[in-house]
């Protein structure tokens, strides 16, 4: 092959590899920001924003109606400009701005919105809150919709005016239009979506183009390398800073840590090794926060099947386990045991709990390793140790177990659970499952064909939905009874149903008070510690790396903003396009021509700006110089000493002066000594006395 033809296909394909630096054809540098996901391109990833295995980082395209602030839990108008809430929590009225447009140049209406929750009903009931509560949907016009429940719920405004992302009415017109026809007959998605089972596989199987969202960035192109996504000029927030979104392709932990410490992405949120968290933090273009994610890994125990039906066999693997040990296997850089298994995080029970009930309940519910007390409650029931070492009950049930894990706990950290639990008398066997398979609704965590297994337990604040709605009346494998008795009366009795608690709980400000709210609330946390319903092990840390000598705008490290980015990642973080929080720096190269022929204020040299920022720059001639002109970008741009420059994009700007010519200097001087000799004979004329 000719040489210079090699070297230019050469050429042709380094050209075709997408990193931080982008050219249009036209040349000019557009500003880039890189992110990175382990996704599949098509046709394995798809743009079905219901069924699993969309292409992920959706919020970018997509985007719900406000942004909520999860630290505080306040919301910022955004589709929604303005929304309120009954006074018994039962009608949400919202209206939306005008003009909003999907990526296709229609508009966004309430109908999208009444469609878009047509779907949730039958694709997802039970999340963020159970859809069963909506009793009604009412489009009063284009830019107002009523929402109604049949019964208050804390989450009522959450999920609709946050939780979701929307997409279009029309490019899931077939699904809606069949849905509405069942309707039409008489059944309603919202109190029986069951009624909606094979439209719901129908709309899982269906396959969009693309995404078409109402965001800053709408999808350019997928490739096995990257989703490169565009801005959308159109969007309703105003033209966004950053030209291009680029989610670069990390299949691997070794291809995600080579690009970002050679500087090729922009951001990371995740948990790194030790040595991983040096090499970020030695890294001077990133900024690094370190937050707490109170959402990990959390053993349920099949109370149907015995001795695990007993509680002292539950608390007695709750001491046994050294749940310090397991936070550091599953994260070193510093993982955080579980303080307390009651269903709150340490900084949050103290918000609801007085004193008394912390030292007498919280504290004494704390199951602090202690292998010894562990064995002394298996010992109090009547067991005995068999020649195996294993402990056998007064039926002869050994108490052998199996732990059935997906993935939420590393496999070290099940192995040293089975030796923690091996070394009280208790013998675990770990079985490993896919998770489509074990969380499948007629898998074995739903059927509750396990002993023991591993899930996930979730909640900056308390997880009692979790505990005891969720996991218990919507997937009730585990067999935990709903009725329980408790050493206090509840509206006079002693006898509760957890599950009509956790709905008592969610109908606060509109139906209880807050102390009732708060008893409720140490009522299941009681039940929690003293039943051990679960055991929650730990909590992630999680660390975020951001480009700072790319961008600029960060959120200060104790700025709320980031707390929320624990549960909320990505939901969080496309905030900070959205809203244009964070810009390009920009670079402003001043130059004078010729050296020496004057100075600029700023001074010669690269500069750098915010996206948007107006510089003004000044010029002084040097004696023997005069100012002539300001060049921006190889234009002439006028010949005022004082320019402003509008950051638009990289700008250079060069001051140009031209020397004074001799032969007008010559003159000048000539014609000044010509001034000071006339002045002096007339001054000396005047002073001179008259002779006679």
């Amino acid at each position: 092959m000719n040489r210079k033809i090699f070297l230019l296909l050469i050429l042709i394909l380094a050209s075709t590899i997408v990193y931080p630096v982008m050219f249009s054809a036209q040349g000019e540098e557009k500003t880039v920001l890189n992110v990175y996901a382990n996704y599949n391109p098509p046709p394995v990833g798809h743009f079905n924003f219901f069924a699993p295995g969309h292409i992920p980082e959706q919020n970018f395209v997509l985007e719900p109606l406000t942004h909520r602030f999860s630290a505080n839990d306040t919301y910022v108008p955004g589709i929604a400009e303005n929304w309120t809430l009954s006074e018994d929590y039962k009608t949400l009225t919202i209206k939306i701005r005008k003009g909003v447009k999907w990526h296709d140049g229609t508009e966004f209406t309430t109908k999208d919105i009444w469609a878009m929750w047509l779907m949730i009903a039958i694709t997802n009931p039970g999340y963020p809150f159970p859809t069963q509560i909506i009793d009604s949907i009412t489009i009063v016009d284009n830019y107002t919709i009523v929402f109604k429940a049949n019964k208050p719920h804390a989450s009522f405004a959450f999920g609709i005016l946050w939780h979701y992302d929307y997409v279009p009415y029309n490019q899931y017109k077939t699904i809606v239009d069949k849905i509405v026809a069942r309707m039409n007959e008489g059944k309603d998605p919202f109190a029986h979506p069951e009624d909606f089972t094979d439209i719901k596989n129908e709309m899982l199987d269906f396959r969009p183009d693309t995404y078409i969202g109402t965001g800053p960035y709408k999808v350019m192109k997928v490739t096995e390398e990257a989703i490169i996504l565009e801005k959308f000029k159109d969007y309703w927030n105003g033209e966004p800073a950053i030209d291009e979104i680029h989610i670069l392709r990390t299949p691997s932990d070794e291809v995600l840590w080579s690009l970002l410490l050679e500087g090729k992405l922009d951001w990371y949120w995740g948990t790194p090794t030790p040595e991983q968290l040096d090499q970020l933090e030695s890294k001077p273009f990133f900024g690094t926060v370190k937050i707490a994610r109170w959402i990990g890994p959390m053993l349920y125990f099949n109370k149907r099947k015995y001795p695990l039906s007993l509680v002292k066999v539950r608390q007695a693997i709750a001491y046994a386990i050294n749940r310090t040990e397991i936070a550091y296997i599953e994260w070193a850089i510093g993982g955080i045991p579980t303080k307390y298994i009651i269903g709150f995080a340490p900084d949050y029970a103290t918000l609801y709990f007085n004193e008394s009930f912390m030292n007498n309940y919280v504290k004494k519910f704390t199951y602090d390793y202690d292998p010894f007390k562990a064995e002394q409650l298996l010992k109090d029931l009547g067991f005995t140790k068999g020649a195996d070492g294993i402990y056998v009950t007064s039926n002869g049930t050994k108490l052998e177990f199996e732990l059935a894990v997906d993935g939420w706990l590393k496999p070290e950290s099940c192995e040293a659970i089975a030796a923690m639990l091996e070394k009280v008398g208790i013998k675990l066997t770990i079985r490993t499952y896919e998770t489509g398979v074990f969380f499948a609704d007629d898998g074995p965590f739903k059927q509750g064909r396990y002993d023991i297994a591993v899930g996930v337990f979730g909640g900056a604040g308390f997880s009692f939905s979790e505990y005891f709605y969720k996991y218990n009346k919507l997937f009730p494998g585990h067999g935990y009874p709903e009725i329980q008795r408790i050493p206090w009366t509840f509206r006079g009795s002693n006898t509760v149903n957890v599950s009509e608690l956790v709905e008592i709980s969610e109908t606060f400000p509109a139906e209880i008070s807050e102390e009732e709210r708060n008893f409720i609330y140490a009522i299941l946390a009681y039940l929690t510690g003293s039943q051990v319903v679960v055991l929650p092990i730990a909590g992630r840390p999680i660390i975020i790396a951001y480009n700072k000598e790319k961008f600029t705008g960060w959120p200060s490290e104790d700025d709320p903003f980031w707390a929320g980015l624990a549960s909320y990642m990505t939901r969080g973080r496309s905030y900070l396009v959205r809203w244009n929080v964070i810009k390009p720096l920009l670079s402003l190269a001043i130059s004078v021509e010729p050296s020496g022929g004057g100075a600029t204020d700023p001074a010669a040299g690269t500069h750098t700006y915010a996206h948007g920022a107006t510089v003004t720059v000044k010029a002084t001639a040097a004696s023997g110089y005069n100012f002539e002109k300001w060049v921006l970008d190889g234009k002439d741009a006028g010949t005022s000493p004082t320019i402003t420059v509008t950051m638009d994009k990289s700008h250079t700007l060069k001051a140009v002066f031209s020397r004074v010519p001799y032969e007008l200097y010559v003159g000048i001087v000539i014609l000044v000594v010509i001034v000071l000799v006339v002045i002096y004979y007339v001054f000396k004329k005047r002073k001179t006395p008259e002779t006679k």
